[in-house]
């Protein structure tokens, strides 16, 4: 189903079905022992398809709610194998592949043709059971660290009655849960996986709206009003701050995201600050998108910590 998430917001993606056995969702990946996505040790599963369209975003083959195609020209091998399975899209210009991605259908019958794995398909369905498989495999690392499940994406809320099934037959299995979102998804959205959520990293970008709206396509306010909720409902929250050069990370804007988080209730545990991640944009030319260019440095140490220090100050919250 072609879903338009910026413009039909209010509506999920789509994919998710009636059978709690063999309710699907669409995800790009799944990531083992990842140490950054929470307590112990972590799966982290990346759900398709954001509301959000942040300027910076360093996950943008996670922002469309459809499969779509990469292509990594650095291993492609010109063996035109591409060009047979799909001439309608690719052609050979000046020696290089090139692709028209107005005339894509996500089939999939250019990425088997490719031997050297240069052309890869975004974006897979999968069931819970599917996924629960996997993440059994790491049980005992769970159980050792601390560790648990965390959904990402993309955003995760937007596929909520899957991911409620999967994090459901998480705590089942008594394994720690997490989900990351920046939560422009309705309330009911939030609510369905209230009940299987140990812990919530919600995102907090900019605190004016129309500054927001300006950076990421959408203002603030159901992102605000979600996070409140949120806090109300007696659910641990670490509120994230991906800082962002000249857009988010000057004192000034530091000291109204300081002023949000005071609003936002005793839900909110702690709040920890993101380096600018500048590594993206061959992410960007693989899946025929614009990378936007905010520097080609990140925060420096001496920087990070005064950040941390006025927060500290403004809102009396461990910062990490």
């Amino acid at each position: 189903m072609s879903v338009n998430i910026g413009e039909r917001i209010h509506e999920e993606c789509g994919i998710a079905g009636k059978s709690d056995k063999n309710i699907r969702g669409l995800i790009t990946d799944i990531s083992r022992c990842s140490l950054h996505d929470g307590p112990g040790v972590r799966t982290v599963v990346y759900f398709k398809g954001c509301g959000l369209r942040c300027k910076w975003c360093h996950n943008p083959e996670t922002l469309s709610a459809e499969k779509n195609m990469m292509f990594l020209s650095a291993k492609c091998i010109k063996c035109g194998r591409c060009l047979e399975a799909c001439p309608q899209c690719h052609t050979v210009v000046d020696n290089e592949i090139q692709i028209d991605r107005s005339k894509c259908k996500h089939c999939g019958r250019c990425v088997e043709s490719c031997p050297a794995g240069a052309l890869q398909m975004m974006g897979r369905e999968v069931t819970t059971e599917e996924l629960m498989s996997e993440i059994r495999k790491d049980s005992h690392y769970y159980e050792t660290s601390g560790g648990g499940v965390t959904l990402s994406g993309g955003e995760c809320l937007l596929q909520s009655e899957f991911a409620a099934a999967l994090l459901e037959k998480c705590k089942e299995e008594g394994i720690h849960t997490a989900i990351e979102t920046a939560l422009f998804v309705p309330w009911e959205c939030v609510e369905r996986v209230l009940p299987y959520v140990d812990l919530v990293f919600a995102d907090l970008k900019i605190a004016d709206s129309k500054k927001h709206k300006e950076y990421t396509g959408q203002p603030n306010e159901r992102i605000l009003e979600n996070l409140k909720r949120l806090s109300e409902a007696g659910k641990d929250i670490i509120v994230r701050i991906p800082l962002i050069p000249g857009v988010n990370d000057t004192q000034e804007e530091i000291e109204k995201l300081g002023g949000v988080i005071n609003t936002l209730g005793p839900g909110v545990q702690a709040v920890e600050v993101l380096k600018y991640n500048y590594l993206a944009e061959s992410k960007y030319q693989s899946i025929g998108l614009v990378w936007e260019n905010f520097g080609k440095e990140t925060q420096s140490e001496e920087m990070l910590e005064k950040i941390r220090q006025q927060l500290k100050t403004i809102t009396g919250l461990e910062i990490i």
